[in-house]
């Protein structure tokens, strides 16, 4: 950074412009961070709606979305992240394979919706069909539960990056408010 020096011939001027300078200082900080607040509450608001237009995610996905302001090394930074740790493949879409199958609960099987087939309460064994896919039945009542799949393709569900740059490019005119407000 290249360093300005001023040099008054009067006494008074040097005290005043360096005060000035620190006010002016300070007011950019703080629009910075209040620019950076505010767009950090717009992407987790605009984020978690988007979340639950994608579909049967409940508060768990929504309330896991996180836009965090952290500042260090002179920079301000917002952190987008959310707390299930396979978020991002609704984010961006892809492949789930199964380690060897992934078993999905069957719409009717009731008592097994946000249950996974290994905790599933009383046991289950397992059907191979000629055709179709293998089921997994409860072993109390006999009943199907779970049908197994190699993989299954996930389309993108979730635009939360795009959400978080629509935001970024926004910030100038949330700085400049902020800037008049402080001012």
């Amino acid at each position: 950074m290249t360093g300005i020096r001023v040099v008054f011939s009067w006494s008074q001027a040097g005290p005043r412009f360096r005060q000035n300078l620190t006010r002016q200082a300070t007011r950019v900080r703080e629009a910075a961070r209040g620019a950076a607040r505010e767009t950090a509450k717009r992407i987790e608001t605009l984020g978690r709606a988007d979340i639950r237009r994608g579909g049967n995610f409940g508060s768990r996905w929504t309330d896991g979305l996180h836009a965090d302001v952290t500042e260090g090394g002179g920079n301000i930074r917002i952190s987008v992240y959310d707390d299930v740790p396979y978020f991002n493949i609704f984010q961006y879409g892809g492949v789930i394979k199964g380690k060897p199958m992934l078993w999905i609960p069957l719409d009717f099987a009731t008592d097994a919706q946000g249950v996974s087939a290994k905790d599933f309460r009383g046991g289950l064994f397992r059907v191979d069909r000629e055709s179709g896919a293998p089921l997994l039945l409860s072993i109390e009542d006999k009943q199907p539960k779970y049908f197994g799949k190699e993989s299954v393709t996930e389309p993108k569900k979730f635009h939360i990056v795009e959400i978080a740059q629509d935001q970024a490019r926004r910030m100038r005119d949330i700085y400049r408010e902020r800037f008049k407000e402080l001012g």
